[in-house]
């Protein structure tokens, strides 16, 4: 009876095992725990209850059946003195003896149930360890909500293993679990120590490494990402088979992790921070040149009237990508801004953005998305505006916002959406349409290495054409990547929207409008990451800088019409005025610089990359 009693149990935590789900199976398995503790109590507590003879022995009866209800769950039993029980009481035999072997049948269970997980947990953890000896890492830091739902999206890639690093709580452990990825909580995966390397199987020959730094706490990321890169650069692994995704300041942390010439660091580092994030996210999915019409040469019809309700983090980072992406030859740009507190945290955004709050009809409005003014504004812009974003934080207050809006603008004979930027995610409310939403973690968007492939031909055109793409991308500093994947993110939805035609059909009229419009963009850009323009005299005293580097025969770091530190570009000029400053230029260096060329080529290289995916 004992055998089949055991081998019953363990046959049926083996079906459960792989019939059930984890969770399910770990529940059933402390509920069978529980039934058998206290049925065995009850058993051999009548088993060995002496009727208070004296007080030795019902200690002693106590402890027996302590002992004995711990050796139900190592597969043995004490059936004689539950017999000798039964027939001393006189006892009927079968129902006693049913719930006897019920007990011990559920101690087997849950003995035999609590052994196969461990051993499929150390079984699927071995195996998990081993992968990583021929697979590439995407290494995660950071367990939350998002990071989960990034490493299930990673997960569906078999060509690669999913390691978090940090502390999870039950349910995560078991997320990641159910995801086959690998959890690593220990202080030296955690605060990445020596040894850590050898544990996910990189070094100098063997592996690539991307990293996810991307827990809440931006600063946590960066030094975590900045310890890790230090193992990297001691193991000599090159930079090339590492590539980060940070969750950071984006220039700061970005300059300090990006490998670059004799400095150390990740191959690929993109760097951003939520509102960043969230902004970017927006652009992409929903692009400005999608807003407006345009004429068979590519001009637009229309201007760029925008509408921004809320100016905090997320609000001030998409007014720049707005600035940034909504510049068209043809169209007049503006933006009118709500937020009834603007002026108590906008001041270090008026000093680091002043040459593009003051160089774009830029208009702040004290007052909130609810006031009598505001409705005014909507009625009387209501046929003229073309892009509308609410950025005020709280989804529910944003979304009855963005219904209040599409009905006093429905009134008002006009039907267009509104976009709702949050703190995790985009969404887009329709007139007639169901809402869409996007998840800031979208990773074939963020995090993607198509865009970048577009970004890295136009570097490539800066670069010597002969060279090699992925070398020079790779040598590129940190600020020229940001504006080759701004341009790349601009002119595959403006070429795609407002061209319609392969590169070999563009003509010069055509092209020049592209030209145009492309250096009204990189202009935009330029006011949105904090640069002004370079004015005459500097320009001047930068130029005899250059000339007396050149004639004393020491190596020229002059770069006449851009000072980087001091964010001033010459260049920030409009499209007429740059063949002067070619010219300028040139007659000072003895080069051939035409700036006007370098729109066009931008242009040029973008149609040939989206002629070539058709």
């Amino acid at each position: 009876m004992v055998v089949v009693i055991f081998s019953a149990a363990v046959f049926t935590a083996l079906i459960l095992y792989i019939a059930l789900e984890q969770d399910k199976r770990e529940r059933l398995t402390g509920i069978a725990f529980f039934l058998a503790t206290a049925g065995g109590i009850i058993i051999y507590g009548f088993s060995y209850a002496t009727e208070g003879r004296n007080f030795v022995e019902d200690v002693s009866g106590m402890l027996k059946t302590l002992v004995d209800v711990g050796r139900m769950f190592v597969g043995m039993n004490n059936e004689p003195i539950f017999a000798k029980m039964l027939n001393d009481r006189g006892y009927p035999r079968d129902p006693w003896y049913l719930a006897f072997w019920g007990t011990h049948f559920l101690a087997y269970y849950s003995m035999a149930s609590a052994a196969i997980l461990t051993l499929g947990k150390g079984a699927a953890r071995k195996l998990q360890l081993w992968l990583l000896n021929i697979r590439d890492v995407d290494l995660i830091y950071g367990i939350t909500e998002s990071s989960l739902s990034m490493g299930r999206h990673l997960a569906a890639n078999r060509h690669v293993s999913v390691v978090f690093v940090g502390q999870a709580t039950a349910a995560q452990e078991l997320a990641i679990r159910q995801m086959k990825a690998l959890l690593l909580s220990d202080d030296m995966s955690t605060e990445p120590q020596e040894g850590f390397l050898d544990c996910v199987s990189i070094s100098e020959r063997r592996g690539r490494l991307k990293v996810f730094a991307i827990s809440p706490d931006g600063e946590a990321n960066y030094n975590y990402a900045l310890r890790l890169m230090r193992l990297l650069k001691a193991a000599k692994v090159p930079p090339k088979n590492t590539q980060l995704v940070l969750l950071g300041r984006e220039e700061r942390h970005g300059n300090a992790l990006q490998a670059l010439g004799e400095h150390y660091g990740y191959g690929d580092a993109q760097v951003f921070d939520a509102a960043e994030l969230t902004a970017r996210l927006l652009i992409q999915k929903y692009p400005l040149c999608n807003a407006i019409d345009f004429d068979e040469e590519g001009r637009a019809t229309k201007d760029m009237e925008v509408l921004m309700v809320g100016f905090g983090r997320i609000g001030q980072e998409v007014l720049r990508k707005i600035v940034a992406n909504g510049q068209f030859e043809g169209s007049r740009f503006s933006v009118d801004v709500f937020d009834p507190e603007y002026g108590k945290y906008d001041g270090f955004y008026q000093k680091r953005y002043s040459a593009m709050l003051s160089g774009y009809d830029i208009r702040f409005h004290a007052k909130g998305g609810r006031s009598r003014d505001f409705c005014a504004y909507l009625e009387e812009h209501a046929l003229s505006l073309t892009y509308i974003v609410v950025c005020i934080g709280v989804s529910q207050k944003s979304r009855e916002l963005a219904e209040e809006i599409m009905e006093l603008l429905a009134k008002n004979g006009r039907n267009i959406p509104v976009y709702v930027c949050c703190d995790s995610s985009v969404v887009c409310y329709h007139p007639h349409e169901e809402s869409s939403t996007y998840s800031l973690h979208d990773l074939e968007t963020l995090f993607g290495s198509d865009m970048d492939a577009k970004a890295m031909e136009i570097n490539h055109f800066y670069q010597d054409p002969e060279g090699s793409v992925r070398k020079q991308w790779l040598s590129a500093d940190y600020f020229s990547r940001m504006s080759c994947r701004a341009s790349a993110d601009f002119l595959s939805a403006y070429i795609e929207r407002a061209i319609k035609k392969d590169a070999e059909e563009v003509d010069d009229e055509m092209l020049e409008i592209m030209a145009r419009t492309e250096h009204l963009r990189w202009n935009a850009f330029h006011f949105s990451m904090g640069y002004s323009r370079m004015e005459d005299d500097e320009w001047e005293k930068r130029a005899a800088e250059y000339k007396a580097q050149k004639e004393s025969g020491e190596k020229v770091t002059v770069r006449i019409s851009k000072d980087a530190a001091k964010r001033r570009h010459a260049c920030l000029v409009s499209w007429d005025e740059l063949d002067k400053l070619s010219e300028k230029e040139n007659a000072v260096t003895g080069g051939d610089v035409d700036y006007k060329q370098m729109d066009r080529d931008n242009v040029i290289t973008m149609m040939k990359l989206l002629t070539k995916e058709k």
